[in-house]
């Protein structure tokens, strides 16, 4: 996720009491999110902060319940075929906020619409988790499609409330996937009025889950009501949401404090001052942050480079003593408590560890030394790259820069900007040499990692290209063996830590402060925050 996603995503929800003095018994819930928020638009966007803001808003065939399951949303019930591969979604009686019927033509679009504006999360489509059929085929001509080649897409509107799915094979985690934004329906008659506007402001945005967008300033703070149109809107508790974009953490502890605010991340920064309160609430993010070589950079091409850089990061000693907010050291790509396999083991548990993850500053010297030979040079200068605006991001660059300028022969020069300049103009064009980055999971399966690596991924902004990683992943597309699928992913990420195509730094731990006057919030990593079960003691 790219958040991830807290993002799944950005990992925080905050819940806000009734304005102190005030006789309005209504309840109203505000947070703290620490990321700015790009679109409303579930099929353009790639960020953690605006999936978070449409999962509040709208709903997919699939939902999530109290404890983070998978339960039935717009679908009031599914049938599978006896082969896996066809899924018929019969939709419940629901509404837009404006009063329309949902129907089933409302996810056909929506499906569409990311073929049609080539979206980030467009490859979910395809034999890399959905395995919708004709998404691969679709892909190579995104954004340049015909209402014809569209209709090609494995979806159809059966009728008004039936929607039919087709994969190329049996998919364990389909129904997860439909939770996931950019599966979510999209009114077509009021996207297209909307045009290139919709999406980007409240009134040019439809909601059918439990809050509906009033307002929204960028960078600022966007505000919800309860949907009333929304078939369970009797079961929302909350009558008002209302998010602050952007905030750092001391300004919302301060909002927290002074009763303005209910939730917000607890970081480094505040950690001794609120761990032992009442509503300290420990959460796991799922993000998995590491450092991105570009590979097509002569100086970062060379193995015992990347291998000096990564034996150089005392891991340990950056989350106990500078993090402090329960991460821990990365031992692989995929992190831990995120999949299991066909027999309840944890990905990471299975996998194992990697032994170039670990740091020794001999080791690290020695092999800086050996590239530097390979290279014909002395010394190198790296620059690191790093959005100020990312939790964590400025210590993250920090530590390694004096981590790795201990290092004889290597001189380190930090690049600050912001995440959306990293993303979209630094990386997506290669105008990096080394990136602190982060990736959080959009489903319960390793592929949701692993994938950044296969060389046709778009998101592939390392340039990372290994034949052998790319047959592994392609056993594991096709592969309609469960226990062949796992055994192809965990091979393939052990070429790729063998490889360093990345160097994975630590696994985000995390917290959260809510005001105890509150229940049924959580956050997890695949789901994200989830406020419509929230209600006030």
């Amino acid at each position: 996720m790219k958040k991830l996603l807290a993002g799944t995503l950005s990992a925080v929800t905050a819940l806000s009491l009734t304005a102190c003095g005030s006789t309005n018994t209504k309840t109203s819930f505000t947070y703290a999110m620490e990321t700015d928020m790009s679109s409303l638009d579930s099929a353009a966007i790639s960020d953690g902060g605006s999936i978070e803001m449409i999962k509040a808003s709208t709903e997919g065939l699939m939902a999530h319940g109290k404890k983070g399951e998978t339960i039935n949303g717009m679908a009031k019930s599914v049938d599978v075929s006896k082969d896996g591969k066809t899924y018929t979604f019969h939709l419940r009686d629901a509404k837009w906020s404006n009063g329309t019927k949902v129907t089933a033509d409302d996810f056909v679009y929506g499906f569409h619409r990311v073929f049609e504006e080539a979206g980030s999360y467009i490859y979910m489509f395809g034999s890399a988790a959905a395995n919708i059929v004709n998404a691969d085929k679709l892909m190579a001509k995104a954004g340049h499609l015909s209402e014809k080649q569209l209709d090609t897409l494995g979806i159809q509107a059966k009728d008004a409330k039936t929607v039919v799915i087709k994969l190329t094979k049996p998919v364990p985690y389909f129904k997860q996937l439909m939770t996931f934004t950019c599966f979510y329906p999209i009114n077509r008659k009021f996207a297209k009025k909307a045009g290139k506007n919709y999406g980007k402001s409240a009134k040019d945005y439809l909601s059918n889950g439990p809050f509906r967008v009033t307002s929204w300033s960028r960078g600022t703070r966007i505000n919800f009501v309860k949907n009333t149109n929304y078939y369970d809107a009797n079961n929302v508790k909350l009558d008002k949401l209302s998010v602050t974009l952007g905030q750092s953490t001391q300004a919302a502890a301060a909002s927290y404090e002074s009763g303005k605010l209910d939730m917000f991340t607890v970081t480094s920064a505040v950690l001794d001052k609120y761990k032992k309160k009442d509503g300290y609430t420990p959460i796991n993010t799922g993000f998995e942050f590491y450092l991105l070589p570009n590979l097509k950079n002569k100086v970062l091409a060379n193995k015992n480079i990347r291998l000096a850089i990564s034996k150089a990061i005392n891991r340990a000693d950056f989350t106990k003593s500078i993090l402090k907010d329960g991460s821990t050291p990365s031992t692989g790509f995929v992190p831990s408590n995120v999949a299991t396999s066909p027999k309840g083991v944890d990905f990471r548990k299975e996998a194992g560890n990697y032994s170039d993850l670990t740091y020794d500053q001999a080791k690290a010297q020695k092999a800086l030394n050996k590239g530097l030979k390979q290279l014909g040079k002395s010394s190198i200068t790296l620059h690191v790259l790093y959005g100020t605006d990312e939790t964590s991001m400025n210590q993250f660059a920090t530590y390694v820069q004096n981590s790795l300028s201990k290092l004889k022969g290597l001189k380190v020069e930090v690049v600050a900007t912001t995440k959306q300049d990293r993303v979209d103009n630094r990386q997506k064009n290669g105008d990096f040499e080394l990136s602190c980055t982060r990736w959080g999971p959009d489903y319960a399966d390793p592929t949701t990692y692993l994938n950044l690596l296969v060389s046709s991924n778009s998101d592939n902004y390392g340039a990372y290209n290994s034949k052998q990683y790319d047959a592994y992943m392609n056993t594991a597309y096709n592969s309609l063996n469960m226990t062949k699928r796992w055994n192809a992913l965990v091979s393939a990420e052990k070429i790729a830590m063998k490889d360093l195509a990345v160097i994975p730094v630590f696994d985000q731990g995390g917290a959260v402060m809510i005001r105890p006057d509150f229940k049924g919030i959580y956050s997890k990593p695949m789901v994200g925050a989830i406020f419509r079960y929230a209600v006030k003691k």
